[in-house]
């Protein structure tokens, strides 16, 4: 796909009102995030904003480099969530998103190794919440963003709520699925590819930026986009 083509399929697009989180708003990273119309919204650097008021919707700060963690703050400048990497490769990579509180009832916290690997402070308390696995080709990739319900002996169990596909282009061009239905688009935009999302009502913006970070790490244009702290 050229990436004429790729706009053109990206542009035909129709997002619809998302239905899961609406049904329970307990899947959201932060409720109050949760989208109550069709929204577009956009990367300041380290914050981003609603574009059409500017109203602020998070920011967030990386911190440290090779063992690293991202830490997500909300207009208050409260940490809410913090990002982790489980695992990254050539063509996959795995995040977590990690709360404060557990995500289902006799839940573990990190243990000191994982905080230690992703240089976090031995005994900080944080529970992984969801999670973003993420596979890469040449020119495209694909992601999903699942939530954890539980867990089996030592495997965690997940309920999936996102599907994301990176369409062959310059700079990024991705749609967001909630099941079979359309829910969001990324793109990056300008000179400087300033990210953003158009997001229909009933859905997990920062879920769906997480995302586009994630299926962007790949591509030319992932230095406009680390620029956030998240890739």
């Amino acid at each position: 796909m050229g990436n004429a083509a790729a706009k053109a399929e990206w542009s035909s697009v129709e997002i619809s009102d998302g239905i899961k989180i609406n049904e329970n708003e307990a899947l959201s990273i932060l409720p109050s995030l949760v989208t109550k119309e069709a929204t577009r919204m956009e990367s300041t650097g380290k914050k981003w904003i609603v574009s059409e008021s500017n109203a602020l919707l998070w920011s967030t700060k990386q911190v440290g480099m090779i063992k690293s963690h991202s830490l997500i703050r909300d207009k208050d400048g409260n940490t809410f969530a913090t990002i982790i990497i489980e695992k990254m490769g050539m063509k996959s990579l795995k995040q977590y998103i990690c709360k404060s509180t557990p995500s289902f009832e006799g839940q573990e916290p990190l243990s000191d190794e994982d905080l230690t690997k992703a240089g976090i402070e031995k005994g900080t308390v944080l529970y992984p919440f969801s999670q973003i696995s993420t596979v890469r080709k040449m020119t495209t990739a694909t992601s999903t963003y699942s939530i954890l319900t539980g867990k089996d002996g030592n495997t965690f169990k997940f309920q999936l709520l996102y599907k994301g596909e990176k369409l062959s282009s310059m700079g990024l061009m991705a749609i967001m699925r909630e099941g079979d239905t359309p829910v969001a688009k990324a793109q990056t935009v300008g000179l400087k590819m300033k990210p953003v999302l158009e997001a229909a009502s009933g859905v997990d913006p920062l879920a769906l930026v997480l995302m586009g970070y994630s299926l962007a790490g790949g591509d030319g244009s992932a230095g406009a986009l680390a620029g956030a702290g998240v890739v």
